[in-house]
């Protein structure tokens, strides 16, 4: 009866060391992940021993390694501002630019419209002169072209937009006040020119001069003492 007994005891010896060789192993592995210390090695050791003994302080280890995340950023209301204007998109206008577009009847045409608009130039001649220039400059400042005094065509462009019904009103005005204006006397005949005029005076001062002439020498013959003309002779003074 002694043999099966010693049968018996020889399978359970052997279980307890395979036992602690699993232990070594898992030990051996625990370890070398703590040597290590990453998320990588703790890792590891959880493929090999997902339930080991050491699986609980592995996860920890890893939390503790990841990076913390930083909270999302708060919004801070600001209050709108209004976006800068463009720029303006005007060409800048110079005397070579004028050369392009403007003859004497444009010019007349930009005069009356200024003027038309508010911006007098001292008459629609076709000649711009200091007036009109100023006229020009103070326009440009208020539309937000580059103030030079002198236009550009897409200025004129624009000019001539602002300007629109006022304009042709304001020559209207100006052809009924032309209607309207009182003509001199008109002269018949040929013009008299100075030499015409000074001719005709000498000869009044002559008939003039000979008509005295003979009331004085009627005059003579009652005692006055006057010089006294005969017919046929000159004149004669009395002893």
């Amino acid at each position: 009866m002694s043999a099966p007994a010693v049968e018996t005891a020889a399978p359970a010896a052997a279980t307890a060391n395979s036992g602690d060789q699993q232990w070594q192993q898992e030990l051996a592995v625990w370890q070398a992940a703590m040597a290590g210390n990453t998320p990588g090695d703790y890792k590891a050791y959880l493929a090999a021993y997902p339930n080991g003994k050491f699986a609980a302080m592995a996860k920890n280890r890893i939390a503790e390694a990841a990076p913390a995340v930083a909270p999302a950023p708060v919004e801070v209301s600001r209050p709108s501002e209004p976006p800068p204007p463009p720029p303006p998109g005007f060409t800048v206008g110079t005397p070579a630019t004028e050369a392009v577009f403007l003859d004497r009847g444009t010019k007349r045409e930009v005069q009356g419209r200024l003027t038309s608009i508010g911006y007098p130039t001292g008459g629609a001649d076709g000649s711009f002169g200091e007036r009109t220039r100023t006229a020009i400059s103070r326009w440009q400042a208020v539309v937000g072209a580059p103030v030079t005094g002198y236009l550009s065509f897409d200025q004129l462009m624009r000019l001539r937009q602002d300007s629109a019904g006022v304009y042709e009103d304001w020559l209207n005005q100006q052809v009924a006040v032309r209607r309207h204006v009182p003509r001199g006397p008109v002269l018949e005949g040929r013009v008299k020119d100075n030499h015409d005029d000074a001719a005709a005076a000498l000869a009044l001062g002559l008939i003039g001069g000979a008509l005295l002439g003979g009331a004085i020498a009627a005059g003579g013959g009652h005692g006055h003492g006057g010089p006294r003309f005969m017919p046929g002779h000159g004149p004669r003074r009395h002893p």
